[in-house]
C-alpha cells in the first residue's frame, strides 16, 4: 500500500509520547478484549453466540491494525540520536517528510464498522427476515460512509471534489444509519425485556457519541494546511484512538452482557447453571 498520510514538521517529545502511548493502549485494549470474548463465547446460548464472535472479530481486526499504526507512527516520527538531543533540550522534533499512514485506520473502519452493526442486530435475536432486511441497508451504508470520508481526510481533492464536499457526502450514509437505528430498529425493541432495552439504548447512544468524534475531528482539520502541526496530529490520533476503544471494546463487552441476559431469559436451566 502506498504510504499516504498526514505530514508533520513539528512534533515535540511529549506529543510523540502521548500518541505513542495511546496507540499502545489501543493495542492492549483490542487484544485483550478479543481474548476475553473468544474464550467467553460459550457463556451464551448458541442463538446469541454469533454476536459475541463478531464482537471478538471486530476487536481482533482492530488489534492488528493498531499494531500496524503503532509501527508506522514509530517509523514516521520515531527518535534517533539527533532527534533525541533535540528532545532533551525541549526543542520541537523536525521530521522533514516523515509520513504516517492514516490509511490503516480507514481499512480498519471499512472492515469493523459494518461488523459493529452486524453484532448490534444479531444480539437481539430477531427473526431472520427482519435481520436480513436491516443488515442489507446498514452494512452498505456503513461501508459507503468510510469510503467517502477517506479522500477528504487525506486532503486528496480526488476527482476535483473538495475536502468539505467529501465530508458532506460521507455524512449522508451516516445520517441514514442513524435513521435506521433510531426509527426502524426501535420497532423491534418492544419485544425485548426492560434490561435489554436499557442496554440497547445505551449502545445506540455510545455509537453516536463515539462516531461523532470522527466528523468533529474531520471538520476541525478541514481547513488546515496539508502539512499538519504536531498538536493537530496528537489531537487527531488520541481522539480517534479513544473513540475506537469505546466503540469497539466497550461496545463488544455490552453486546456480551446483552447476550448473557437474553440467554438467561430464554433458558431457565442455563440461567441457573450460570448463576443468574
Amino acid at each position: 500500500m502506498e504510504n499516504v498520510g498526514v505530514l508533520s514538521y513539528a512534533l515535540t517529545g511529549w506529543e510523540f509520547s502521548a500518541v505513542y502511548n495511546m496507540l499502545s493502549l489501543g493495542i492492549a485494549s483490542m487484544l485483550f478484549t478479543s481474548i476475553f470474548l473468544w474464550f467467553a463465547r460459550d457463556r451464551v446460548l448458541p442463538k446469541y453466540r454469533l454476536a459475541v464472535m463478531v464482537s471478538a472479530t471486530v476487536t481482533s481486526i482492530a488489534a492488528y491494525h493498531y499494531f500496524r499504526m503503532f509501527d508506522s507512527f514509530g517509523h514516521a516520527y520515531g527518535m534517533n540520536e539527533s532527534t533525541a538531543v533535540a528532545n532533551a533540550a525541549g526543542m520541537a522534533l523536525d521530521f522533514g517528510s516523515a509520513n504516517y499512514n492514516v490509511g490503516y485506520r480507514y481499512i480498519d473502519w471499512l472492515l469493523t464498522v459494518p461488523l459493529l452493526l452486524v453484532e448490534l442486530v444479531a444480539v437481539l435475536g430477531l427473526v431472520k427476515q427482519v435481520q436480513s432486511s436491516l443488515l442489507k441497508r446498514l452494512v452498505p451504508a456503513a461501508a459507503l460512509m468510510i469510503i467517502l470520508g477517506y479522500p477528504g481526510d487525506i486532503k486528496s481533492n480526488l476527482f476535483g471534489i473538495s475536502n468539505s464536499m467529501w465530508g458532506l457526502l460521507s455524512t449522508i450514509p451516516f445520517l441514514y444509519i442513524m435513521y435506521v437505528l433510531w426509527v426502524e430498529l426501535s420497532k423491534s425493541l418492544d419485544k425485548q425485556s426492560e434490561k435489554v432495552r436499557k442496554l440497547f439504548l445505551g449502545l445506540r447512544l455510545l455509537l453516536i457519541a463515539t462516531w461523532g468524534v470522527y466528523p468533529i475531528t474531520f471538520i476541525l482539520a478541514m481547513n488546515s494546511p496539508a502539512v499538519a502541526t504536531g498538536s493537530e496530529v496528537m489531537a487527531r490520533e488520541i481522539g480517534y484512538s479513544i473513540a475506537d476503544i469505546l466503540a469497539k471494546c466497550l461496545f463488544g463487552l455490552i453486546i456480551f452482557s446483552i447476550a448473557r441476559i437474553k440467554s438467561a431469559e430464554d433458558d431457565k436451566a442455563f440461567a441457573a447453571q450460570e448463576g443468574h
